[in-house]
């Protein structure tokens, strides 16, 4: 088999989605950082040479040469054998895209973009800021109503009742990062579906493999 390079950064969510749709697939990947920008700095030649629009993570096969996490994981589930990280029925299917869409253009946005990013990187005096607590604090409701909407579908174990799929892939590493901020253990309390989803993930050796190791930094962010 030829080898599969994914470049991205380990802290990324979206890169480990990725891995973690590789090891589910039971397929063998280089993960690369050379060459990948800090968080906050301008795209390096090299990603610009493989995403023109400088974001990770990005995925080598070949002569194929793909960017966007969605596309990225349906390229693997279809180019490789192993265990299917889609459901069967064209119905349910249809369901995934759509989870699919939520996770990237609702909760990525809603969890990291604005809520986990913000709170680690935020110094002391923004932290002091009563503007700051009421933003983080509106945003957490926002999680909250997210995070309530999806949790009966989850009642089954996960998307798709046994079949860990790719929005659960999407979905669970947000999770985590939400879990190791502040008021994030509150927000998951109220949905039992998801937490216990959460924990399932955990045990899972793709879960393991990728863990993105938190420093004390990002778990003490208040």
């Amino acid at each position: 088999m030829s080898e599969v390079i994914i470049y991205g950064m380990p802290r990324s969510s979206l890169s480990r989605t990725v891995q973690i749709a590789c090891i589910e697939k039971e397929i063998s990947f280089a993960f690369r950082t050379k060459g990948i920008q800090t968080p906050g700095s301008s795209p390096t030649p090299e990603l610009l040479r493989f995403n023109p629009f400088g974001k990770i993570p990005v995925l080598v096969h070949d002569s194929l040469v793909l960017y966007e996490t969605a596309a990225i994981c349906r390229y693997i589930d279809d180019a490789f054998d192993g265990p299917l990280l889609r459901p069967v029925r064209h119905d349910k299917v249809a369901h995934m895209e759509q989870w699919i869409s939520v996770a990237l253009t609702r909760l990525d946005p809603h969890i990291l973009r604005q809520f986990v990013i913000p709170m680690v990187f935020a110094d002391e005096e923004q932290r002091n800021d009563p503007g700051f607590a009421t933003r983080m604090s509106r945003i957490g409701d926002l999680i909250a109503g997210d995070l309530k909407v999806l949790d009966p579908h989850y009642a089954d174990g996960w998307l798709f009742g046994p079949r860990f799929t790719i929005p659960d892939m999407l979905i669970m590493p947000m999770i985590q990062y939400l879990k190791a901020m502040p008021g994030g253990p509150e927000i998951l309390a109220a949905v039992p579906n998801i937490n216990a989803a959460f924990n399932n993930f955990q045990a899972r050796h793709s879960a393991a493999a990728t863990d993105p190791l938190l420093p004390d930094r990002i778990l003490r962010s208040a």
